[in-house]
């Protein structure tokens, strides 16, 4: 039903508001947020709330219901510091100020919160690619990939891809059990942690942080955690850290019978963290009966050196950095910094610095575009100096590479990084990435398929690149499939957008294509072919040429 709200009509039937002779068009998403608090006019709404309502049954970026909401105060004229219809309440959600006039009803809420959903930050934010040659990046640092054997790209030239015998486990997320709800990123910290030592082990398919992370706080049954997940085994948990002491407790779950296959608990003084999160590992992969080779135990044993203070530091970093926002960046980058201040040798934080560093220059934080990257470059070489087999090295190098457009180069970093790592999610969709680029894309879909097979809670960003290297096989209607699937996760896509209005152009559908292009240039009004031209990295000129002539045919002017 159509409604009011102060002196603005609201018309949810046709996504449209109108105030006098104006009429502004709201994205579907936005329109639905825009539906969901005007029902609850007044009233304080929580993310988890308006994120089950609107993206039902999907899980959503960090920032994709902020850029909805950047949207409607947009289209309101609504000042966020002084607002007149949208306030933000801070750690609890968004209350709409405005009255609520109804033509024949109110709004109703037409879709309940969904108990037990968790407010996952998985995605990636609303980035504006292109406005400078960086923004071409902005995907590859949240790409996620899957556990295969990836085979050498030797000189660049020739890349398979295979799926080895695999035993296939999820680490979920484990419950804080201590007094303070504020050391909740210890124990996803610790989580992480395994996550990633098991995602070494070559005989494992270790499923993605990401997808794990989906079921944080959810009441859904393991039997159909495993189905979704399509995985053999769990692995839950809880922490208590109280008093210099840690507690742990640990079950490996057969979710194909329900039975427990190994629990154990455990209690020590926190000092011993390290050697405790080795024995825990060891354990796992000996109750799944996989046997290690003599590097691959040496790859899953800690730097002892590293001083709690410092990882504890470096955990409050890595809570920050996973929710992809540019004020949660600098935070992680604070953090970071503070672990090295700590302990000058501790090299993750180094590697992690230089990943932070890698998001401001792809997604224009700051004031500063060039400058962030070489940073980047700085922090990884000194990592690597002080540690040569932390994976996420050769992943930010690898991004240098990508942006010089030495591709062939850029492929051997990430070789270099599913070698330590090889259930390294990044590594993988960064690849699809790369190899649309180089003018490979039966390759690109291959490294895709691998990234899907380890994380099958698709994200917006896998149906992106699906869609781009779907385009490049000029397979328009199965890209425009995914981009529109890959907007609708995330409305702030604007590289999804760019292709989607070439994929629309190329079917001839140039009414949305011309849509999309005007949603790209009302963010960035400097947007433009050349831009476009300058900021990607494509080696086959006829495919440049291609996409530059049905964004042309979409309205996109040079």
């Amino acid at each position: 039903m159509d409604y009011r709200i102060a002196d603005w009509s609201v018309h949810p039937d046709r996504n449209e508001l109108s105030q006098g002779d104006r009429a502004v068009r709201l994205e579907p998403k936005a329109m639905e947020v825009l539906n969901h608090l005007a029902s609850r006019q007044g009233d304080v709404v929580s993310r988890e709330e308006l994120e089950a309502a609107v993206w039902t049954d999907v899980v959503v970026g960090y920032d994709t219901l902020t850029g909805a909401i950047q949207k409607i105060r947009k289209a309101l004229k609504d000042d966020p510091r002084n607002p007149r219809f949208i306030e933000t309440i801070s750690k609890k959600g968004y209350r709409l100020v405005a009255p609520v006039i109804p033509g024949d009803e109110p709004p109703r809420v037409t879709q309940p919160p969904l108990p037990g959903r968790s407010n996952t930050r998985t995605g990636t934010p609303g980035w504006s690619p292109f406005q400078n040659r960086r923004y071409i990046l902005l995907l590859l640092l949240v790409l996620a990939g899957g556990l295969v054997e990836l085979a050498l790209w030797r000189g660049g030239e020739d890349a398979s891809v295979s799926i080895p015998g695999t035993v296939s486990i999820a680490v979920l997320p484990f419950d804080n059990l201590g007094r303070n709800p504020e050391q909740d990123y210890f124990a996803n910290g610790i989580t992480e942690d395994l996550i990633t030592d098991l995602s070494k082990v070559t005989g494992l398919r270790v499923v993605a942080r990401n997808s794990a992370f989906a079921y944080q706080g959810s009441g859904e049954s393991e039997q159909q955690i495993g189905e979704d997940l399509q995985v053999r085994f769990l692995i839950r948990g809880n922490v208590r850290r109280e008093d210099g002491r840690l507690r742990i407790n640990v079950r490996l779950l057969d979710v194909k019978d329900g039975s427990n296959r190994w629990a154990e608990r455990y209690d020590r003084e926190i000092s011993g963290i390290f050697k405790l999160q080795d024995e825990i590992t060891r354990h796992i992969v000996s109750a799944l009966q996989i046997e290690l080779s003599t590097d691959e135990r040496m790859k899953i044993v800690r730097n002892y050196a590293t001083s709690v203070q410092a990882y504890d530091l470096y955990l409050k970093g890595l809570d920050h950095f996973g929710r992809r926002s540019g004020e949660d960046n600098a935070l992680a980058q604070y953090y970071f910094q503070q672990a090295i201040n700590t302990e000058p040798g501790y090299a993750r934080a180094y590697s992690s610095l230089a990943l932070t560093y890698s998001l401001n220059s792809i997604n224009g934080w700051g004031t500063s575009l060039d400058r962030p990257l070489v940073q980047a470059e700085s922090l990884a070489l000194k990592a690597r100096q002080l540690n040569a087999d932390l994976p996420q090295v050769y992943f930010v190098l690898a991004v240098v590479e990508m942006y010089k457009r030495n591709h062939a180069q850029a492929l051997r970093e990430l070789e270099k990084a599913i070698e330590l790592k090889p259930s390294y999610a990044d590594a993988y969709g960064m690849m699809a990435w790369v190899l649309h680029f180089a003018g490979r894309p039966g390759e690109g879909m291959d490294a895709l398929n691998m990234a899907i097979y380890l994380n099958p809670r698709v994200p917006g960003v896998y149906l992106m690149v699906q869609g781009a290297l779907h385009y490049e096989l000029e397979q328009f209607p199965t890209a425009i499939n995914s981009l529109e699937r890959a907007v609708e996760k995330n409305p702030g896509y604007q590289l999804a957008r760019v292709f989607l209005a070439a994929s629309y152009a190329a079917e001839g559908q140039l009414e949305d294509a011309g849509w999309q292009v005007s949603e790209i240039t009302a963010s960035n009004p400097q947007f433009s072919l050349t831009t476009v031209e300058q900021g990607s990295p494509i080696r086959d000129p006829a495919y440049m040429e291609r996409l530059l002539r049905d964004l042309r045919r979409a309205g996109l002017s040079d």
